[in-house]
């Protein structure tokens, strides 16, 4: 990300202005190809300042709105479009690194819980986030999203995939369909999806216990399961959880528990052996929102550990089908 001087300036210049004193000079939280994040410890506690791909400004807004519809997401300060970034206040630390200190399984359903009930919460406003700008990946649209991304074969073979790769995952398109067909015929009403809730995306007060959910840049219209399957997968590889194990089971309770309402148990369960099927496609066109947001060699070079990692996903795919 570029252009640190200049929002410096901004945001040095709007806390000054609003009676804040700023204490040191800030510090980089996190920076990334598609965002960066900066801490500033002001005499009115810290503040943070996130700047972000242009494609990706909707988080501000989507934030606001949540804040509006009473969700636990951070308290924007104020916005600057020309320059992409925005203030918001503090909320506490990453509740993955506070599991790593003193691993509560209770926390994990707390989130759960807490991340469904938004979903639920936002099932009939999914045309104000038509508005802001946030992608529609309803089931009946993604077999075509998948069409579309399929097509783009020079990207794709620019990213390792092979043009007997190519023909395969042609093949596999009714499939998809299929797929996408029998999961909508269990009628979960299609909502807000974060394709990366994890316990690094959520933070965690001590004092208050409150959970705040981050990172809602790159979120997409589709169905609920998609970011709970995620969360599962990523407590696998965080936090030690066991795929056979109890606990594990007890997780994937928690994420079904609030469309206990609309199916039962078991058709749930069932619905969740489909989203494990298209996960791999919903990885890559979330993927792929990102490959075209941002500076193609940096994002590549940030994940140099996991060369190909777009087409890795096809290839999940492809293998899960038999190929």
């Amino acid at each position: 990300m570029e252009n640190h001087l200049s929002i410096f300036n901004w945001a040095t210049n709007y806390l000054n202005l609003q009676g804040y004193s700023v204490l040191y000079s800030p510090e980089t939280v996190v920076e990334t190809p598609w965002s960066s994040v900066f801490r500033f410890s002001t005499s009115k506690g810290n503040v943070y300042l996130k700047q972000t791909a242009p494609s990706l400004f909707l988080e501000p807004k989507i934030m606001q709105l949540l804040t509006e519809l009473h969700c636990g997401v951070p308290i924007v300060i104020t916005i600057n479009d020309e320059l992409h970034c925005f203030l918001m206040k503090e909320a506490g630390e990453s509740l993955r690194e506070y599991l790593k200190a003193d691993f509560q399984p209770n926390l994990l359903h707390q989130a759960i819980k807490q991340f469904t009930a938004i979903q639920r919460s936002t099932e009939n406003q999914i045309e104000v986030f038509f508005a802001l700008g946030v992608p529609d990946w309803r089931l009946d649209k993604l077999a075509t999203l998948y069409e579309n991304i399929i097509n783009q074969t020079e990207f794709l073979k620019a990213d390792g995939i092979t043009d007997k790769e190519l023909k395969i995952l042609h093949d596999l398109s009714p499939k998809v369909l299929e797929q996408c067909e029998l999961l909508s015929q269990y009628q979960i009403p299609e909502t807000l999806v974060q394709p990366d809730f994890n316990t690094n995306n959520i933070l965690f007060n001590q004092n208050t216990k409150d959970m705040t959910l981050i990172d809602l840049g790159e979120i997409a219209i589709t169905h609920p399961f998609f970011s709970l399957h995620n969360f599962l997968l990523q407590a696998t590889i965080h936090h030690s959880v066991k795929e056979q194990d109890k606990l594990y089971y007890q997780l994937q309770a928690s994420c079904l528990e609030n469309w206990l309402e609309l199916k039962t148990k078991d058709h749930l369960l069932e619905a969740f052996g489909l989203i494990k099927k298209l996960w791999p496609i919903y990885s890559a066109l979330a993927y792929y929102r990102l490959m075209t947001s941002v500076d193609l060699p940096a994002l590549n070079a940030y994940y140099a550990h996991r060369p190909n990692r777009f087409a890795g996903y096809f290839r999940q795919y492809a293998a899960s089908c038999g190929f």
